[in-house]
């Protein structure tokens, strides 16, 4: 039975309002004493100034709109007695929505306001405020997701059914409920407009927080201008590439659901463009997964299931310290004195051959796992399978031949990488003395220009070591406080020569790239240049005697390597045997025929004059590209034509690497290109290359 309400004023008992939604409306003009705010609006900050202007337009002309508002629920009878004020009558209506108009009018002293009155339930009326304040003009995109959440959780609407109701797409829905999955830092940004949405919403669609926070910071880096350095489409493509993993290359089972119990299987995962199209619209491709800690989770998982599966069967496991001695590079995949063990090795070889001497290789870069066997038992395997079918299978013969190729390229880089350390450092030491001494009194424009390369940190700079070696610290690794406090110590005379210094070490090394599958190294060493010509240093003598210095020490070890391999190490009378690493398997022996023709190739191309070497230098700055360069893209064949950018890398066979604006990058000939605006490299034409440098007076010539 319910409770009866009845009248203060004449004891009547009140009607009981029907609980469900009505769509009679009665107009009338309301005393403002008479309306409550309600206490469900969304809505809890007004802008002053705006509230000002309406204020103003209320005592010009009055209210123009009604308000909507239904009878007082028995639920605000409490509340409104108690706050109505003294002498001021009973509240008997609640605002549903229009209360800014209603504070307007209160500020414009009006007495009465009109309004439509309609019978609405708890829910019905939460519903209306909701989708009202969602069509608020100056709604930020947080506010309006968590609009749409609420009224999701408060009247039991399906996130399906939210578009209807506001007449959006389901897409643009999903979109702004899945800011709400931003964390901390990133929702403050949207909050204070570092980021806008749409960048925000890449963010939170990341379900890791360490990713969004370092999505946040890519979104955030600025460039000298102080703009995003990363648009929309730039930061998409970040978040593809560092974020979302193909689930069809995984090493793992996508349906085994065992890995990661806590996770399940990949086809049933929420956390995967796939599971949510209308969220993912803008990615292409296959299914790919969002949450890399879970992924890489299941791939460590799946990685100590094998290996305990062949510590079961007593395979060695190589793994860790050990495995990184024989895999030290990550991009070069040879393993030091092994082979992967291939289907057709093990077809070739009788099990008993194999037993015992087949090892499970951990990847100290990508984990990945694989069956190993020494090179000898591979080579052997390759020879049999010859013998069996009058051929080599193809796959192995492959095999073997990318292993001499892969061979032979680490032995012409290292040809390569020792001629460029050499000459350089033999350079380096025919010049150092010399500035020491106090030859060099004036700097060239184009090592002013070094030194600002190397003081915009946009050109290699000298190590820590080196530095401190160069301005004599006795600690290898200084502290800033003590490199600030040398350099403020030296002696005026010694500054300017210790610069050069400085600049000299940034040439020890040659720069490198890996093109083609081939080491590709940058001979070019603008300071020691400058400086040997200013000495009458010939740096073309320099380098033509250590390429007959290498050509000598490759030669010997040729003739060495045709000696018959008798006295190994540990075998001969009287020296103990000394123990090696059981990782490490006997190499297949390379011919000496194979041998010298892989070191006579390396040296003739150590022999090859640089491109254009023997061209007057003005002629060839005149039509080659310098680094920083500003360029256009002309070529329409070429995907990015039209895109502007910047010269970032020439490598040595003319190829331009060039920085768009949009951060991406490209390698195209200079033919593709067209220059707007050369760089101040090299020196301009009709420049004295003796420029003053500011030394000490007493120290200029």
């Amino acid at each position: 039975m319910s409770l009866k309400e009845f009248s203060a004023g004449d004891g009547a008992a009140i009607a009981e309002q029907p609980e469900a939604d009505t769509a009679v409306e009665l107009f009338a003009m309301l005393d403002l004493a008479l309306v409550a705010p309600s206490l469900t609006n969304p809505r809890k900050t007004f802008n002053e100034a705006k509230m000002q202007d309406l204020v103003e337009s209320i005592k010009a002309s009055g209210v123009h709109q009604p308000i909507l508002v239904r009878p007082l629920p028995p639920s605000r009878l409490d509340d409104t007695f108690r706050n109505r004020g003294d002498g001021n009558p009973l509240p008997t209506h609640e605002i549903v929505s229009g209360e800014r108009r209603y504070r307007a009018s209160k500020l414009a002293q009006q007495k009465t306001i009109p309004a439509m009155i309609r019978q609405l339930s708890d829910a019905a009326v939460l519903e209306i405020q909701i989708v009202e304040n969602l069509q608020r003009d100056d709604l930020t995109e947080l506010e309006e997701a968590e609009g749409y959440q609420r009224l999701c959780d408060e009247t039991g609407l399906l996130k399906e059914a939210v578009g209807d109701r506001i007449g959006k797409s389901r897409a643009y829905v999903y979109s702004r409920l899945k800011l709400l999955e931003l964390t901390a830092g990133p929702r403050e940004a949207l909050r204070r407009g570092d980021i806008d949405g749409s960048k925000a919403l890449l963010i939170a669609r990341i379900p890791d927080e360490k990713l969004q926070i370092k999505a946040l910071e890519a979104a955030n880096e600025k460039d000298h201008q102080g703009s995003p350095r990363l648009s929309y489409r730039a930061l998409q493509s970040w978040v593809q590439q560092n974020v979302m993993l193909k689930l069809s290359a995984a090493k793992f089972s996508i349906v085994d659901a065992g890995l990661l119990p806590a996770a399940g299987d990949c086809n049933t995962c929420t956390k995967r463009t796939g599971a949510n199209p209308d969220l993912f619209a803008d990615v292409d491709g296959p299914d790919l997964c969002i949450d890399p800690p879970c992924f890489h989770g299941k791939e460590t998982a799946h990685t100590e299931a094998l290996i305990a599966v062949a510590r079961a069967k007593g395979m060695e496991v190589i793994e860790g310290k050990e495995a990184m001695e024989l895999q030290p590079h990550k991009w070069y995949g040879t393993i030091t004195g092994y082979s992967e063990l291939t289907q057709e090795m093990r077809d070739a070889l009788p099990e008993r051959e194999l037993k015992g001497k087949v090892k499970l290789f951990v990847s100290p870069h990508s984990n990945e796992v694989k069956e190993i066997v020494a090179d000898a038992l591979a080579e052997k395997a390759r020879g049999k399978a010859q013998a069996k079918g009058g051929k080599v299978d193809a796959a192995m013969a492959k095999q073997a031949q990318k292993q001499k190729e892969r061979e032979a390229a680490v032995a012409a880089r290292d040809l390569a990488e020792a001629y460029q350390t050499r000459w350089r450092a033999a350079a380096i030491a025919a010049i150092e003395p010399r500035i020491r001494a106090g030859e060099i009194r004036t700097l060239s424009a184009n090592l002013l220009r070094r030194v600002l390369l190397e003081i915009s940190m946009a050109d290699q700079r000298c190590g820590e070591s080196t530095f401190a070696d160069v301005i004599g610290l006795p600690e290898r690794y200084p502290s800033e406080e003590i490199v600030l406090s040398s350099v403020r110590s030296l002696d005026d005379n010694e500054v300017g020569y210790t610069l050069l210094l400085v600049l000299l070490q940034g040439d020890a090394t040659a720069s490198w790239d890996y093109e083609d599958d081939v080491y590709v190294f940058n001979d070019s060493a603008p300071t020691i240049d400058d400086l040997a010509l200013q000495l009458d240093i010939s740096i073309d003598e320099i380098k033509a005697k250590v390429q007959a210095e290498i050509r000598a020490e490759r030669g010997a070890e040729a003739t060495a390597s045709d000696e018959p391999a008798a006295q190994a190490e540990g075998s001969a009378k009287g020296v103990e045997k000394k123990s090696k690493p059981a990782a490490r398997a006997p190499r297949a022996k390379t011919s000496p025929e194979e041998a010298s023709a892989s070191i006579a190739a390396a040296l003739q191309a150590l022999d090859a004059e640089p491109a254009g070497a023997s061209e007057p230098a003005g002629e060839v700055a005149a039509r080659i590209m310098q680094v920083a360069d500003r360029i256009r893209v002309v070529d329409e064949k070429e995907p990015t034509h039209g895109l502007e950018g910047a010269v970032t890398r020439i490598f040595s066979n003319g190829q331009l690497r060039i920085v768009f604006d949009d951060r991406s990058t490209a390698t195209l000939p200079p033919a593709a290109v067209e220059c707007l605006a050369a760089a101040l490299w090299p020196e301009p034409a009709g420049l004295d290359p003796r420029a003053a440098w500011p030394f000490p007076k007493e120290a200029r010539p």
